[in-house]
């Protein structure tokens, strides 16, 4: 695959979008990796994929033509695009939020002159609150001898990890973890940067492979991220499931899976 066939065939935006067929798809990341071009124009689109995503939906439509063009232009204009598209929304938003109505009649009252009061609603967990992630800590290994491809692709791809830089994280640990599928620590933060990016649905993937390679260092909190990826997609009974899983292996994580389960329950 060279940069021709990348721009006629839409390559990059199918890419982004999931569009490839799998041999398609490791044709471009073979061919991103060494080519300078395609790869910045491929962390620019990541960058606003991302940022769109944090968006409502009233960017929604706006939003595809954005991620359409958005490797056409240069990281600086790519930025600035997106910066003016949410304040215009930010400024509609702040013009058309509605204004509290103020009753003219007064409370009615009960027969013995009080306000009658309101039955409490009933508590429900606070899944944003129960949901939210950080980023599973990292510490670099420095191996001796040379650096095979996917051991050189994880290293990349977790120096942008370190620096909170998840999106454009995904691409190198994507790779190392299609060379190296056994590899359990780059599924793990593979399924750990679709999660920071609000993508539950293959961060559950990752983790899942993540636990079947049965790496006891990364089980248990592979356990505790997937429960946190049913959260996302409020499955209560899975996240639940995971939790009590992770309490059972009593790592690092088991005290705050056993919190987050009583939260659920109550």
């Amino acid at each position: 695959m060279n940069c021709r066939e990348v721009e006629e065939q839409d390559i990059l935006e199918r890419y982004l979008l999931d569009g490839l067929t799998e041999p398609q798809r490791d044709e471009f990341e073979k061919h991103y990796f060494e080519c300078s071009s395609c790869f910045s124009r491929l962390q620019t689109g990541l960058t606003v994929q991302e940022e769109l995503r944090r968006q409502p939906r009233a960017l929604g439509q706006a939003g595809g033509a954005l991620l359409r063009r958005a490797w056409h232009w240069t990281p600086l204009f790519a930025a600035l695009a997106l910066l003016f598209a949410v304040g215009i929304w930010r400024y509609s938003a702040r013009d058309h939020q509605p204004q509290p109505q103020v009753s003219s009649s007064p409370p009615k009252m009960n027969p013995e002159g009080s306000v009658p009061s309101q039955s409490p609603s009933p508590a429900t967990p606070p899944f944003d609150q129960l949901a939210r992630v950080e980023a599973p800590p990292y510490s670099a290994v420095v191996l001796r001898g040379a650096e095979d491809q996917p051991q050189e692709n994880f290293r990349k791809a977790m120096q942008r990890y370190l620096s909170g830089d998840y999106a454009n994280a995904i691409p190198g640990l994507r790779a190392a973890a299609k060379a190296s599928p056994r590899t359990a620590s780059f599924n793990f933060y593979l399924g750990a940067c679709y999660l920071l990016t609000d993508q539950a649905d293959l961060a559950i993937d990752s983790l899942r492979k993540t636990i079947s390679l049965g790496d006891s260092a990364y089980s248990e909190p592979a356990h505790f991220y997937l429960a946190k990826a049913y959260l996302r997609k409020r499955e209560v009974s899975a996240a639940e499931d995971e939790l009590q899983t992770a309490i059972r292996l009593g790592g690092s994580r088991a005290a705050e899976a056993g919190d987050i389960l009583r939260e659920l329950r109550r």
